[in-house]
Parts: structure tokens; C-alpha cells; sequence
């Protein structure tokens, strides 16, 4: 018996370890004991209202999961972030993607579904490297022509989002001389 349970917490204790060692937390605190050491921090369902200062101190950073929480806005100045290509905002109280999202240089998907945005800066233009942009459920009818330098985008997803059909082609128009797939929902009669 004793032996089972000695094996048994060096498993747990090897588990932890190599869950710590590849450079993904889903703890905060956790993180913070090694912040060099972080690849992947999963905040999600964490009840953050506002994005946590802490954050900066993660500077290797490559995927970063804030979804499912009640955080407003995005900070004003995201360089700290040189590393991160995955970032997930979904289902939060955002109403703006500001001009900070430039500072994403090395992002290549960015979800941010289910918020409340109205506004999308031209600076997303900056994200060289962006392949995937989910903006499914929120209050978008104008996106910035800018947009048509995001040569790397494949996909945009704008579905269920109330946009009548003239709007719908602004947008395509954007990507008509790409091979940018954008998804919309139908459109309304909405103006």
C-alpha cells in the first residue's frame, strides 16, 4: 500500500512538473512563480473583469486564452507581447479594437467573438502576420479598408452579425483581390 502511494504521488509530482515544464498554466499565481517560463496561459472562465496588469510580465508569451469573462477593453499599449500569435477575447464586454492591436506584431489568430465591438482601427492593418480574425457576434457593420493589406488573412468570420446586404459587400470588396474567406451570416433588412 505504502509503495502504490509513493508511486503514485511521483507521478503526480512528474505530471505537474511536465505540465509546468512545456510552458502551459491555467493559474495566475502559478505563472507568476515562473514568468519566463510561460508559452500558454489559459485564463479562461476566471471572472476577470479587466485585463491583469500581470500579464506583462509574461514576455515569452505565445498563446494567451481570456475568454469567457467580463474584461472591457484591451490595453493601450500591447508591445510587451512581441512573441504572442494566438489571442482569445471571446465572449468578453469589449466595444473597441483600438490602435494597440498593432503592437501584436507576430499574431496570427485572434478571436474575439461575442463582445460588444462597434470599431476596428485601421492599425489591424499592422498584423502582418494574421491568418485567422473571428469578430462572429458583435456589433460590426464598417470594417477599415486597410484591412485589404492583411495578406496573410484566410479567414474572417462576421457571422451573426445584424448587417444588411450592402454592408456585406462593402466588406467583400475589401477581399475581393484576395483569397480571404469571409463567413457571413444572412443578411438582414436591417439599415
Amino acid at each position: 500500500m505504502r509503495i502504490a502511494m509513493i508511486f503514485l504521488l511521483i507521478v503526480l509530482y512528474r505530471s505537474e512538473l511536465a505540465y509546468s515544464q512545456d510552458g502551459r498554466f491555467n493559474d495566475l499565481q502559478e505563472a507568476l512563480q515562473m514568468p519566463d517560463s510561460v508559452l500558454i496561459l489559459d485564463l479562461h472562465r476566471k471572472k476577470l473583469n479587466e485585463w491583469p496588469s500581470e500579464l506583462f510580465e509574461f514576455k515569452n508569451l505565445i498563446e494567451l486564452d481570456l475568454s469567457h469573462n467580463k474584461i472591457d477593453s484591451i490595453p493601450s499599449n500591447l508591445s510587451a507581447f512581441k512573441h504572442l500569435e494566438y489571442l482569445d477575447l471571446t465572449d468578453n464586454k469589449i466595444d473597441s479594437l483600438q490602435s494597440s492591436i498593432k503592437d501584436l506584431t507576430s499574431l496570427k489568430t485572434l478571436r474575439l467573438g461575442n463582445n460588444e465591438i462597434y470599431h476596428v482601427s485601421p492599425e489591424i492593418a499592422q498584423l502582418v502576420n494574421l491568418e485567422y480574425i473571428e469578430l462572429w457576434s458583435n456589433n460590426i457593420y464598417y470594417l477599415p479598408q486597410e484591412m485589404a493589406d492583411l495578406r496573410n488573412l484566410k479567414e474572417l468570420d462576421l457571422r451573426s452579425i445584424q448587417m444588411n446586404i450592402r454592408h456585406q459587400d462593402a466588406i467583400r470588396a475589401i477581399f475581393e483581390d484576395s483569397e480571404t474567406k469571409v463567413k457571413f451570416s444572412m443578411s438582414c433588412n436591417c439599415d
